[in-house]
Formats: C-alpha cells, sequence, structure tokens
C-alpha cells in the first residue's frame, strides 16, 4: 500500500503556520568581507506546521554557523527568486521544507546545478510521486520516488555507511537521530550506479512507527549523486531535527562539502529494499457482552473472530487490508475500517457473518462507536473530514471539514466524541447531538487517547512533550502529568481510578493516580512498549513490547512486572476479556493473533483457523 500523505498534506494543512522570523531581508549574520562561498535557502510557510517547525530551526542554525564557517547565508521564502539572475549570485541552493511548483522555477533549477551549481536538500524538499511531472528531478535524485514513512515521527539510530566521504567526517559508525518521519524510495536509491548512500537507517530500529510502519529492509537516509554537486537529507520534520551535536555537524560537514565539492564516486552493494505496514491499536478488541474477540488480518483481508469461552475460532473475509476495529455490544454489530477498500465491514456478532459493507471514503483508520445512540465515527488517514454511519440503518454521511483523528474515543454516558491529531496541539471534543466542537489547548504532537466514564476524566498523551494530559469532562479543566519519554499509549483501570501510560522511548510505564493526578510509580518494561491494556477484574496489566517481541505482565497491585511472556514478532497491541482472564495479542508477525494466559504466564499460538467465510459484495 503506497501512501501519497505528502501532497494531501499540503493540500489539507496550507493554513498551518508557525511564526517564522527570519526572511531574506533578515538572514543576513556576520560576515567576512570574501565569504568562501554564498547560500541561498528557500523555505515556505504555508505547508505542513512540522515543516515550518524544522525550517525555523534550519535558519537559525545555518544563520549561526555561517559565520564561524566563513560563509554567506541568505533566506528567501518567495520561491520566484529561483530564476537565473538570482541564482547566478550564489553557489549552493538549499531547499529546507518545499520545492519549486512553476515551470519556470524548475527550469531555472535545472540550469543552475547542470552548470556546476550545488543542491543541499532536506525531506519533504526532494518529495516526488507519479503526479510530480518533474522527470529530471527524479533522475536527479537517483530514480526513486516516494512510497511509504514511518508514522508518527520517531527517533531511529543510523548507521554511516561510509566513512571515509567528507560529509561524514568525525562521525561515529552509530548514532541516534532525533525524532524524525523516515521516507521509504521505491525504486531504492542505492540502486543507482550513480548513487552513493552516505547514512542508512540501521535495521535495529524496525519495526519503526505507531500508526505507519516500517518493518525491514535496506533504508537511505544520506546520499548523492554523482552526477552532480547535491546532497539530500532525509532529517527535516518537526522542532527537534537541530537538538543533537553528532547529526548538527552532519548538516554541517554536508554545507561545506557542497562549497568546495569535488564529486565523489559511488560505494555501494544493492541490499533488500525497505518494506512497511499499517497498524492501528484497536487491531483487536474484544466484546464484553458476548465475550468473543476480533482481530484484523490486514494483509490477509480477514478477521479472526476466537470464542474464548469455548476456544474456538474462525477467520471472516471482509475487506482490503483491515486495520481498525470497533465494537458496539448492546446491538451485537463489530464494525472494522478496510483501509485498502475504503469500507466498513459490519459484521453481526450473533451470525459471524459480514451483514453489510458501507463506503465510506479511502483509507479508513480510527473508529469508535456510541453505544447510546448507535452511531459509528469513522475518521480517515489524509482525510478533512469523518464520516458517521447510523448503526440502524447503516446508511453513511459526512461531517464538515477540518475534523480529522488519529485517535478517536466516546463516552456514550455525556455523547461526546473526544479525538486528538498528531499535528494540532489540541484536543477536539465534538458534542454527539449538534455536532459542534471545541478545542481544548494541550500541547503538540498528541498520540492516543482514553475515557474513564466514572470519573468523567479525559487521558491523552503528549509524545513530543512527554506528559499525559487530563480533562474534566465537565468543565473542560486541563491538567498534565510527567511521563516517560515519547508516551505513546495509554489504558485506564476505572475500578481502581488508576491510568497507566506505556513511554516508547524511555522503556516504562507510568501509573498515575486518577484521583490526585500524581505519579505513583515508574515500572521498567521491555523495548519499545507499544501498546498497553487493563483487566480491571484482576488489576493486571498488559504492555505489548514491541522492540523486543514479547509481553510484560504488570501487578496493579504492587506496580511490578510479575511475568515477561514471548510474543510473535512486533506485537503492538492488547485486548484482555475479563472472564476468562485471557489476553489477545496482535502482531505484525505471521500469527495476527497471540493469546496469553495470564494465570499460568504461558503464551499459545491460537489452533489452526477451522473455516472460512466470504464477504457479501
Amino acid at each position: 500500500m503506497v501512501l501519497d500523505r505528502l501532497p494531501m498534506r499540503k493540500l489539507l494543512l496550507p493554513f498551518l503556520l508557525l511564526a517564522v522570523t527570519l526572511s531574506l531581508a533578515q538572514v543576513t549574520p556576520a560576515q567576512s568581507a570574501n565569504p568562501q562561498f554564498k547560500v541561498l535557502a528557500f523555505y515556505s510557510t504555508k505547508v505542513e506546521a512540522d515543516h515550518v517547525m524544522f525550517s525555523d530551526g534550519a535558519l537559525k542554525f545555518f544563520a549561526d554557523i555561517a559565520a564561524k564557517d566563513n560563509f554567506s547565508f541568505t533566506a528567501t521564502a518567495d520561491w520566484d527568486d529561483l530564476n537565473d539572475t538570482t541564482l547566478a549570485k550564489y553557489q549552493i541552493v538549499v531547499w529546507l521544507n518545499d520545492e519549486p511548483a512553476k515551470p519556470e522555477q524548475k527550469r531555472a533549477f535545472q540550469t543552475f546545478v547542470e552548470h556546476g551549481g550545488a543542491w543541499l536538500g532536506f525531506h519533504v524538499s526532494a518529495y516526488n510521486d507519479k503526479d510530480s511531472n518533474w522527470p529530471w528531478f527524479v533522475n536527479f535524485l537517483g530514480g526513486g520516488v516516494f512510497s511509504m514513512n514511518d508514522w508518527p515521527p520517531l527517533p531511529a539510530k543510523l548507521t554511516v555507511d561510509d566513512k571515509s566521504h567528507p560529509v561524514t567526517a568525525g562521525m561515529p559508525p552509530t548514532f541516534v537521530a532525533p525524532a524524525n518521519e523516515w521516507y521509504i524510495w521505491q525504486p531504492s536509491p542505492r540502486l543507482n550506479k550513480d548513487v552513493r548512500v552516505l547514512v542508512t537507517l540501521d535495521p535495529s530500529n524496525y519495526p519503526l512507527g505507531f500508526k505507519d510502519i516500517l518493518k525491514s529492509g535496506d533504508l537511505p537516509v544520506v546520499w548523492t549523486n554523482t552526477k552532480y554537486k547535491m546532497l539530500y537529507m532525509n532529517m527535516g520534520h518537526g522542532d527537534k531535527i537541530f537538538t543533537t551535536e553528532t547529526q548538527n555537524r552532519l548538516f554541517e560537514n554536508g554545507l561545506l562539502w557542497l562549497g568546495g565539492a569535488a564529486l565523489e564516486g559511488p560505494a555501494n552493494s544493492p541490499t533488500a529494499a525497505a518494506s512497511s505496514t499499517q497498524i492501528n491499536p484497536h487491531a483487536v478488541v474484544v466484546n464484553p457482552a458476548s465475550g468473543k474477540v476480533y482481530a484484523v488480518n490486514t494483509s490477509g483481508g480477514t478477521v479472526t473472530i476466537i470464542d474464548a469461552a469455548k476456544g474456538s475460532s474462525l477467520s471472516l473475509r471482509v475487506g482490503d487490508e483491515p486495520v481498525s476495529i470497533a465494537v458496539n455490544a448492546v446491538t451485537n454489530k463489530i464494525y472494522v475500517g478496510n483501509a485498502g477498500s475504503g469500507t466498513v465491514s459490519v459484521i453481526d456478532g450473533a451470525s459471524d457473518e459480514v451483514a453489510q459493507t458501507v463506503t465510506v471514503g479511502s483509507r479508513p483508520y480510527a473508529m469508535a462507536v456510541n453505544s447510546a445512540t448507535n452511531k459509528i465515527y469513522v475518521s480517515r488517514t489524509f482525510g478533512d473530514t469523518m464520516t458517521v454511519i447510523d448503526g440502524a440503518t447503516n446508511a453513511a454521511s459526512k461531517l464538515k471539514p477540518n475534523t480529522n483523528a488519529d485517535a478517536m474515543e466516546v463516552n456514550a454516558g455525556t455523547n461526546k466524541i473526544y479525538f486528538t491529531n498528531y499535528e494540532s496541539k489540541t484536543l477536539t471534543v465534538m458534542d454527539g447531538e449538534s455536532l459542534e466542537k471545541t478545542a481544548i489547548p494541550a500541547d503538540v504532537h498528541l498520540w492516543g487517547v482514553a475515557i474513564n466514564p466514572t470519573s468523567n476524566k479525559i487521558y491523552f498523551p503528549a509524545a513530543g512533550s512527554s506528559k499525559l494530559f487530563a480533562v474534566d469532562g465537565t468543565s473542560n479543566y486541563v491538567s498534565s502529568i510527567a511521563t516517560g519519554e515519547i508516551p505513546c499509549c495509554v489504558a485506564i483501570d476505572t475500578s481502581a481510578n488508576r491510568i497507566y501510560v506505556a513511554n516508547y522511548g524511555s522503556n516504562s510505564v507510568t501509573v498515575v493516580d486518577g484521583s490526585s493526578e500524581t505519579v505513583l510509580a515508574t515500572i521498567p518494561v521491555g523495548t519499545q512498549p507499544h501498546g498497553i491494556a487493563v483487566n480491571p477484574t484482576t488489576h493486571t496489566i498488559y504492555v505489548a513490547n514491541t522492540g523486543s517481541n514479547n509481553v510484560s505482565i504488570i501487578s496493579g497491585v504492587n506496580n511490578k512486572v510479575v511475568a515477561t511472556v514471548d510474543a510473535a514478532p512486533g506485537p503492538f497491541a492488547i485486548a484482555v476479556e475479563p472472564n476468562s482472564g485471557k489476553a489477545f495479542v496482535a502482531t505484525m508477525g505471521p500469527k495476527n493473533v497471540v493469546v496469553i494466559d495470564s494465570q499460568s504466564s504461558m503464551k499459545k499460538f491460537f489452533p489452526s483457523l477451522r473455516r472460512k467465510k466470504t464477504e457479501p459484495q
């Protein structure tokens, strides 16, 4: 599945602006009378907010090092400056967060580099796909087009491929780069005989992402096409890019090399191309009324249905690439979001048959059910609106624009829908009756949401600032609690009023008392905890450690890990069936669901599926 994320973001987010205080006239750092070379950097302000954050940091970074390294640095947000007359005054052109749109701008740039001018491009500035219609630039970049990326942006370990190149001079063999969105290009630039790859994503990162997942293979990050004076660097998303000295050295080396570049020959060995997939924290769910468990098999286009009491299972054909499931326990209907076919499959929980298929638009992702009103809410990746399905008739309607979610939950008791978006700084509250929305200010890079209906509190982590936010559902009063690094998911023990936050970056779980909103404990778990679930009956917490391929079982009584159970590769989501005391773990491996019996701390793969059913068309 190819996700054309970036052009859609440019279309959907044209007004997400950050304050950019540096302009063509203002970026004039102290320089000597005779700089060794002159740089002209281009950036845009009316693009994705995280790309503006990056350009803001880049303008300051390069302006600061210009005086130290004796070069001239000028920046402009006017892409019409990409013309023959202006370019003749400079030796290096830098694209920070965008690329030229007009034919005359593209022609001037091509003339510039073909006559010896140098180019440094960051992240989205190299974006191209089947709709870009600039074949020369595709060849200039090395022949690859954008295919996929991890989402949301995360830090990653990088490997220096070529230690002899001036760009990587003084670099360690490996280093951890700050949070960034890492791109897959197809075909890989490494396959081009003229490309020299300098830095690569280290395989130890896999799987990488909470939603869009990088799974395996060779993923070049920094390279040069040796036919030109050019250097591409994948970094460039968010506000943390310039926070590490090691990566900053790479940027500085790159610009200085281009300023006096002697072309270097390629030095690559072809390797397996990178691969990717998409996941959702609701890939496995429990119907509390029937005790049945439902888990998606994204690659197979099926849902595994498990009867925990009977110990039986079956596989039901749904749409293409199912990623998420929501349950209405009152009506015994199960809703499956099929990202590949743009539909929602409605399963009758009594017959285990697909009763109807509802078209909702491309790439449905987050879903939530209001059992009181029998409404199902569906958000779509890259979509600017949300689809609402009437559970009684299966009729679908769309909400007003600017209604989208990476994570979403419903409080049926208050008829309110809560959702977060990674690129928004707010928790959005939508009234289920009037559909009016309220934005509650929080912080950048929100990921996940959970509701305690007993206390009417809403909790959502901020991955970018290492905080858990708590909102009073009555007053909308907001408070925050410090967590570990990159908190990515949250679960609630409603009977004990405790909140558990999995910290992907610090391999821990933060335990919060819901009454006092204080941290009770920080519990070490496995590597890259990614999913979390609670059995409120036994006060047992299950943590899916995606990086270490296991599940930590925590006693909520003493806040200690009581068992660590091996799981299939890439466990990422968990659902608990309280009556049986079993946890059901969604994985990225060939077995889409693993069953854990906490009583024996034993893991077993579910038996071979005994029958298949086909979805009606």
